[in-house]
Order: structure tokens, then C-alpha cells, then sequence
């Protein structure tokens, strides 16, 4: 005897909701898919865009979206303390842009020409780094099957890398 069956519920029952439970869970994953197959065809057809758009206006595109993110998530901002003073640079090598971000006082600024060295330089596509800036994929799964390459200040880079992890 099954638990529902003990709690009362007759055999047809619990097989209709098992059922239910079947038909939710292929349509959550059939949800997921299309999400993912979306974000996979918006980045694809970003890229070339991206490729002739000036780079101040990917900076302020950028600069909206990371205010957005940390409006939203007020323990991300309270842990950019560890960060602070911090400069990093995203390459994407295959449109060939760069830009930096400048975390000071629990805040992260875009800037897009920065003559200051920066502490951590991570490069790759650029659908890995916006996936990775989005917390969507696992860092350490890019960087060890070498999509992403990362240099600097090791300490900051992970400490970077558990922050957008815990999005």
C-alpha cells in the first residue's frame, strides 16, 4: 500500500496524480529548454550587433543592468566589501571588445577604456562571459575546459567568481 492510499486516497486518485506530477515536471523541463534555447539564440544574434555598437554604449547598457542586479540583491552588494578597489577586465575575443568593472564602496561601475592595470583579466566568447556575469553557468566548468581564461589576483578572481555563483 502506497502512503496516499493509507492517507485515504483511492488507487485512481493517486495515479491521476501521479500523472500530474509527470505532465508538471516534462513541462518545467520543456520550460527550461525554451528558456535555454532562447537565451542560446538572443546571444547569437547579439554578437555581430555587439560587434558594431560603440563601445560606450555597451558601458551604459552594462552599467544599467548591474545596478539592476545589485538593486535586486542587496547580500551581493554587501559582499563586493571583499572587492573593494578592485578592477576587472572582460574580454570577449570573438567581437574583439574589452571593458573593465570598478567595484568601490559596494558598487560596481562599467568603464570602457581604463589606462589602470587591472587585478583580474578574464577572456572568452562572449556569450560565456555574459552567461557568467548572468550566473548561469558554472565558472569553474568554463575555465577548466579552458572557455574561459583567467589572470590576476587569483583571491579576488574566486572571490568574484563565489559572488556570481550565489546570484
Amino acid at each position: 500500500m502506497s502512503l496516499r492510499e493509507a492517507q485515504g486516497q483511492s488507487p485512481e486518485a493517486t495515479k491521476q496524480s501521479d500523472l500530474n506530477l509527470k505532465v508538471l515536471k516534462a513541462m518545467t523541463a520543456d520550460v527550461e529548454e525554451i528558456k535555454n534555447r532562447l537565451r542560446a539564440r538572443f546571444i547569437k544574434v547579439a554578437s555581430p550587433v555587439l560587434r558594431l555598437m560603440p563601445l560606450w554604449i555597451e558601458a551604459l547598457g552594462a552599467g544599467v543592468f548591474i545596478s539592476h542586479v545589485i538593486a535586486e540583491n542587496p547580500q551581493f552588494a554587501r559582499k563586493l566589501e571583499g572587492l573593494d578597489g578592485k578592477v576587472f577586465l572582460f574580454e570577449a575575443t570573438d567581437i574583439k571588445k574589452r571593458f573593465h568593472l570598478v567595484i568601490k564602496n559596494n558598487d560596481i561601475k562599467v568603464v570602457p577604456h581604463m589606462k589602470t592595470t587591472p587585478d583580474v583579466t578574464m577572456r572568452g566568447e562572449v556569450k560565456i562571459l555574459a552567461e557568467l556575469l548572468l550566473g548561469k553557468i558554472d565558472p569553474d566548468t568554463v575555465f577548466f575546459s579552458r572557455q574561459l581564461e583567467i589572470n590576476g589576483d587569483t583571491s579576488a578572481a574566486i572571490l568574484f567568481k563565489n559572488l556570481l555563483a550565489n546570484l
